[in-house]
């Protein structure tokens, strides 16, 4: 358990779309977390299923309810705006966490002042991991660490390149630093963590796993529609690259190669996914943003 200094430090923010069956096993699970969470609030983007319901219903969570989806990283801005805390969790409705889940990773930002932010052992149902951070290859390919291992037989390893945004622990002084909007608002949904975290790493700031925090994790993308999530995935992939490896990292072979490859498979199995990506669109929306970080 985290020191009693650390109680109510913690603001939890859960964006949710048509997540009403999820959230009362996900604000249960937060409850069990104990005094060291202060605020709860959903962020709820115009669900068709009644999610903002359901959270009205819980008197210890407040609702933020957006009259149209206004997407993942505008959501995580506006709850950034609204609360104060000296942490901030970001958690998904489909993540259920463990008893002193959020404890610990206050206690591993506490014992390191360069770690920007934290993420536990996050485990699929029925048991092979979900995530244990965010790596990146050379390629410039977002994946999660340990993806789909057995729990059991995973090591601590180095530290993670960031933190999915499934179920972190965000330092507040960190997201300062990055300005008033942290998320980067054009992307959406997907890649929002990656560019977070590759951003707050130009700042100095370093991540962390800890493996004694856990929580069940079901990934709702993995059902998701495939025009939507291919297509943002390429889309959100060429902007973040060019955003912080420029033109350099979008021409280097793996990382072209893998853009070739991605941009083939979809004009074969979803052209509409790749209609919908805009490519070129990606790359400018990142090379603005490059300019305007002042790394052009």
């Amino acid at each position: 358990m985290a020191d009693s200094s650390a109680h109510g430090v913690v603001d939890v923010a859960i964006v949710t779309y048509n997540a009403a069956a999820d959230l009362p096993a996900c604000v249960a699970a937060l409850r069990a977390q104990g005094d060291v969470v202060g605020r709860v609030l959903v962020i709820d983007n115009a669900s068709a299923d009644g999610t903002a319901d359901v959270a009205r219903g819980f008197d210890d969570v407040e609702v933020i309810a957006n009259a149209t989806n206004v997407g993942y990283a505008p959501a995580m801005n506006q709850a950034y705006a609204a609360t104060s805390l000296p942490y901030l969790l970001s958690l998904n409705a489909d993540a259920v966490l463990e008893p002193g889940y959020v404890d610990a990773l206050v206690a591993a930002l506490e014992a390191s002042p360069r770690v920007g932010a934290a993420t536990g052992l996050l485990v699929r149902p029925g048991g092979p991991v979900d995530s244990t951070g965010i790596e990146l290859t050379r390629a410039y390919a977002a994946r999660e660490r340990f993806g789909g291992a057995v729990a059991g037989a995973i090591s601590v390893g180095d530290a993670p390149f960031g933190v999915s945004g499934a179920a972190a622990l965000w330092r507040r002084s960190m997201l300062d630093d990055l300005g008033p909007s942290p998320w980067w608002d054009w992307l959406f949904v997907y890649w929002d963590d990656v560019e977070l975290c590759w951003r707050a790493r130009r700042h100095g700031w370093e991540f962390a796993f800890v493996p004694t925090a856990r929580a069940t994790h079901r990934r709702g993308v993995a059902t998701g529609e495939p025009t939507f999530t291919e297509s943002l995935s390429l889309r959100n992939r060429l902007a973040t690259v060019a955003r912080h490896r420029g033109w350099a990292g979008l021409l280097a072979p793996p990382s072209l190669a893998l853009s070739a490859f991605t941009v083939a498979r979809l004009a074969v199995r979803h052209p509409a996914a790749l209609g919908r990506a805009r490519p070129i669109q990606a790359v400018r929306a990142g090379l603005t943003a490059r300019k305007a970080d002042g790394t052009a």
